[in-house]
């Protein structure tokens, strides 16, 4: 059996690297674990069909990718579907996955604690059976990624300069729109700003990720319909992680959610790992416990018990 290495060469580290070098060094270290070891360097084009093709495989067992959220999102629902390993190799601009498993963001230090890694099964949710490992979005964060799209985003400064132009923007506009929300216990209908179902309830951190990966439910995060003063609040709590302190914000863990919007606009979008998707008029996102088997570094178990939120409060 083998590893098999799928580096995204228009991921926001890798630009800056000679892509050759760097993946013959990864394939070496990676070989450690006592498999073979291959590697693909793709371009973002051809992304899902080398991960659909490395994944239907029966030679590999491990797929490590390399690449920012999108990539490790296309590559964590891969081996979903096909019962493979999943590796993370963070070397994009947020990393949302790899920090839940609390990987260095430096990709050398993060192949240095992969050699090391077990294997442990984690929790993946789907979004009408779209696999995603971090969460389902609609409103203001589903509004700034599509903003951000439309800018320059060719390097990691712009990428971050494009954020938070278009983070502006939405904070000057932010949506309202109508959801009715179902975690099993009958309709809720509210007017928002926001709605998001994550993979794990979120943990008391900077930056919005799952605080552990194998409690086995959904977070559903709902706003308020908000105005600029009370978006620009709601991004700073979610930016020191007081996101669940906001008066504004309600908090609930589910096992499965539905999701109903009886009067979006064909041209209102949805947000998955921070890819960009028509919003369905309804959706229901489904927890799928211990399903994705990932490779986990020494340090997440005593980490992510540390981070934990409180789900009697959440």
């Amino acid at each position: 059996m083998r590893t098999t290495l799928i580096l995204n060469q228009e991921g926001g580290t890798i630009r800056g690297m000679d892509a050759q070098h760097f993946a013959d060094m990864a394939c070496s270290k990676l070989s450690q674990r006592g498999q073979q070891c291959d590697v693909r360097l793709v371009s973002g084009k051809d992304l899902v069909k080398t991960l659909d093709e490395v994944a239907e495989d029966r030679d590999t067992a491990t797929i490590v990718a390399g690449g920012g959220d999108g990539t490790i999102s296309a590559a964590a629902a891969a081996c979903f579907r096909t019962g493979k390993t999943l590796g993370v190799l963070p070397m994009g601009t947020m990393n949302m996955f790899a920090r839940s498993l609390t990987l260095p963001l430096d990709p050398a230090e993060a192949l240095d604690a992969l050699v090391q890694a077990d294997e442990r099964p984690l929790d993946i949710a789907t979004a009408n059976g779209r696999p995603y490992v971090h969460q389902y979005s609609v409103g203001l964060h589903a509004r700034l990624v599509h903003q951000r799209s439309r800018l320059d985003t060719s390097t990691r400064f712009r990428k971050i300069t494009s954020t938070i132009k278009s983070l502006g923007r939405v904070i000057l506009n932010p949506p309202r729109f109508g959801v009715e929300v179902d975690t099993g216990t009958g309709r809720n209908r509210q007017i928002v700003s926001a709605v998001s179902v994550s993979n794990n309830l979120f943990g008391d951190t900077p930056l919005a990720y799952a605080a552990q990966l194998d409690e086995g439910v959904l977070g559903v995060y709902r706003s308020r319909a908000l105005e600029p003063g009370t978006v620009f609040r709601l991004t700073l709590h979610a930016a020191i992680g007081r996101l669940r302190e906001d008066p504004d914000m309600s908090v609930e863990p589910a096992l499965r959610v539905k999701l109903m919007f009886p009067n979006a606009r064909k041209s209102t979008k949805a947000a998955i790992d921070g890819e960009i998707v028509p919003l369905e008029q309804e959706v229901e996102c489904v927890c799928h416990p211990g399903a994705l088997r990932t490779l986990v570094p020494k340090s997440y178990s005593v980490s992510a018990a540390a981070r934990a939120p409180d789900l009697k409060t959440a």
